[in-house]
């Protein structure tokens, strides 16, 4: 047991923590990490709690004292830095260029930018660099300027000529936080602007309400520069936004943006779960325990989405889901497509794209079955029966299909996968 004295200090430094080190935090518990800060910290609360141990009173010591010494750091070179102008992409706006003494803070740590399934990075044009308020007010204004190489507008302009829409060459401008650790999301800063050689930028932003200081709602996807940079000549970008204590990153890069199409033909190539691979997944969960008396002896899977409410034409899963349940992969991207969430409609935990596989044998099994069939179940000898609504009549297939050792068994005790889970139903969809 942890000492209660103990356990108020890390509950005091759970609390001082940013929203990079509570997503690491979470993460690194096996517990999801999306949500704002006040759930991020409810959520690390209740585990500090409820499983408090040496390992997470570690973790969050290492991350308590990485903020410290951040925030000394960050004092620092407050109090004796002067930023270097050609490290800087924020600059005083035509009113405060003769204002003297102007301190800005370039000591800010590496910010790395989470990988987005739907843009692949080709090339990075300006690195993420800070912005950085240069006065009092609360509109700032900073810039960046970049010239394209010809290579660079070669790509952008074969992607233009081709037939197919599908492979589209950008310039994107992405934003997110300036934090000391982890992978950041992107999130555009409050009242933000965009003008390219001094033409507006359409940006889609939405806001959940209209005080002050609000930034804009989640998903913030990069903003498409390209239909209005020079070819010939420098390029600047011009980022209008509240000033409201949050420290702000911005990168320029050159991607090519992918379909929920072509996504599918990706994960189709590359992640496909064999035939054997689940059938140890589901002997695992056949797997009767020595110390419980009841043995399972069947496993219920529903094969209509649990998104489209249809009938599945992929049934795919993230890997690190602990439940045979599946859903539509088609459909997953192109709800993604629209509003990237990655977060599992079965269990709620995260379910990125690159953890994403397609379940063969559940293939195999919405192939050989009629359209009527809404539900199958997995049985210890081997086979596996259709489901009917009226649960009267059922049909029980080759043991071959699963190619498991088949033997006798009896119905005693059924796991309906399609109203329960495994997981931990740590969010909401």
């Amino acid at each position: 047991m942890v000492m209660s004295v103990e356990l108020l200090e890390a509950t005091r430094m759970v609390e001082r923590l940013r929203v990079a080190e509570l997503r690491s935090l979470l993460s690194s518990m096996g517990k999801n990490n999306k949500g704002l800060k006040k759930e991020l910290l409810q959520r690390a609360t209740e585990l500090l709690q409820k499983e408090c141990g040496p390992e997470l009173l570690s973790a969050i010591h290492r991350l308590y004292e990485l903020r410290q010494s951040a925030t000394i750091n960050t004092r620092r070179s407050q109090a004796f830095a002067v930023t270097p102008a050609s490290e800087v992409i924020a600059m005083p706006t035509a009113d405060y260029l003769s204002e003297p003494g102007v301190v800005m803070d370039n000591l800010v740590p590496e910010v790395q930018m989470i990988k987005l399934p739907f843009y692949h990075t080709l090339e990075t044009i300006v690195a993420p660099v800070p912005l950085v308020p240069s006065c009092g007010l609360t509109l700032q204004t900073s810039y960046i300027t970049f010239c394209l190489t010809s290579s660079q507008w070669a790509q952008i302009k074969n992607s233009q000529e081709s037939n197919s829409d599908l492979k589209s060459v950008q310039v994107v401008l992405r934003i997110c936080y300036t934090e000391s650790i982890g992978v950041e999301d992107d999130q555009y800063p409050p009242k933000i602007d965009v003008f390219v050689n001094g033409y507006y930028c359409l940006i889609q932003v939405r806001y959940s309400s209209l005080k002050d200081g609000v930034e804009p709602s989640r998903p913030c996807c990069p903003i498409n520069l390209t239909r209005l940079l020079r070819k010939n000549s420098e390029n600047s970008v011009s980022v209008t936004w509240g000033n409201y204590g949050k420290r702000y990153s911005a990168a320029v890069y050159l991607v090519r943006v992918f379909s929920s199409t072509e996504l599918l033909e990706e994960l189709q190539n590359r992640a496909v779960a064999s035939k054997e691979q689940c059938r140890l997944k589901i002997c695992e969960k056949l797997c009767c325990d020595p110390e419980n008396e009841i043995a399972t002896t069947g496993l219920q899977v529903s094969l209509i989405c649990p998104l489209a409410k249809t009938r599945m034409s992929v049934p795919c899963r993230a890997q690190p889901c602990a439940h045979l349940q599946c859903f539509d992969a088609e459909f997953y991207l192109q709800m993604n497509e629209r509003k990237p969430t990655w977060t599992c409609p079965v269990c709620h935990k995260p379910a990125a794209f690159e953890t994403l596989q397609i379940d063969s044998l559940l293939s195999s099994i919405l192939q050989s079955t009629e359209d009527a069939v809404k539900e199958i179940e997995y049985l210890s000898n081997g086979s596996w029966r259709a489901v009917r609504e009226e649960r009267e009549s059922s049909k029980t297939l080759d043991p071959s299909l699963l190619n498991l050792n088949s033997h006798a068994v009896l119905l005693e005790d059924v796991v309906d996968l399609t109203q329960c889970s495994t997981d931990d139903d740590d969010d909401q969809w």
